[in-house]
């Protein structure tokens, strides 16, 4: 029996950063709409910090889906967390810079954004930033702090788009272990020396339940984990929540709407 996974797709948030993409609100209404039609579970629907008129953008999202769970993405800074709660999003998302900030200073700002997250009653994820280049030790310092607040979902992001499936799977295994499975993995892999694909599957079979995924694996630099090319590759080995699908359908169709 083929394992349960579940899609996360950043296209409205990591897919924009991509040169020369921006989408206007009705394109995002759009996309979201086709990802929510096909089954994907969560719609990473964009940054309310950016803009009024990107809270605007998200806040119709969240007024037209009809399955999926839609998230925001915030940085570890308190006013990102307080535009992401106006918006009342099913999750808020919060990057964690822990290979780039002093870790005192970390540790600080993720006790003062969590609070003040909780005083909202938002369920939360949060992200390791450039993670595979990190000191593991304080990535598991960081994690049971937020298990500590009741959050779960934790994601390992590739942010330079330096991993390779073995240092996945070598880095995903020991986080796991050392916190006795409590956590619930997930995978935001970039494409920079064309191993996104290859690295989010690695990471499935180490025990990631989520996997970040764009429409043609657009994104920042040389982009995202392709959704299709994802569940095209895997779907023997994982069930993706979107049964026939015909996924390559939808990133015609969402490319015929909206990108191009």
């Amino acid at each position: 029996m083929r394992q349960l996974r579940y899609l996360l797709d950043s296209t409205l948030r990591d897919g924009e950063q991509a040169p020369g993409v921006c989408f206007s609100v009705e394109q995002k209404l759009r996309i979201a709409a086709l990802l929510d039609s096909y089954g994907v579970h969560q719609i990473e629907a964009g940054i309310p910090a950016a803009s009024e008129q990107e809270k605007k953008s998200i806040a119709k999202i969240m007024e037209n889906r009809k399955n999926a769970v839609i998230s925001v993405w915030a940085r570890l800074v308190p006013s990102d967390i307080k535009h992401a709660i106006d918006v009342r999003p099913d999750i808020i998302h919060i990057g964690v810079p822990v290979s780039r900030k002093d870790k005192d200073w970390v540790v600080e700002q993720l006790h003062t954004c969590l609070n003040l997250i909780d005083k909202s009653g938002i369920p939360v994820s949060a992200g390791f930033q450039d993670a595979f280049r990190s000191e593991t030790e304080f990535m598991i310092t960081v994690a049971k702090i937020l298990l500590d607040f009741g959050v779960v979902r934790i994601r390992l992001a590739d942010t330079v788009g330096i991993a390779s499936p073995s240092l996945c799977r070598m880095v995903l295994k020991e986080i796991s272990e050392k916190l006795d499975g409590r956590a619930e993995l997930g995978i935001h892999a970039h494409n920079d020396l064309g191993m996104a694909v290859a690295n989010t599957i690695e990471a499935a079979k180490a025990g990631c339940l989520y996997a970040d995924v764009t429409v043609g694996g657009i994104g920042e630099r040389a982009g995202n984990c392709d959704l299709a090319q994802l569940v095209c590759a895997s779907s023997s080995i994982f069930d993706w929540g979107v049964g026939n699908v015909d996924v390559r359908r939808l990133e015609e169709e969402v490319y015929d709407t909206t990108i191009k």
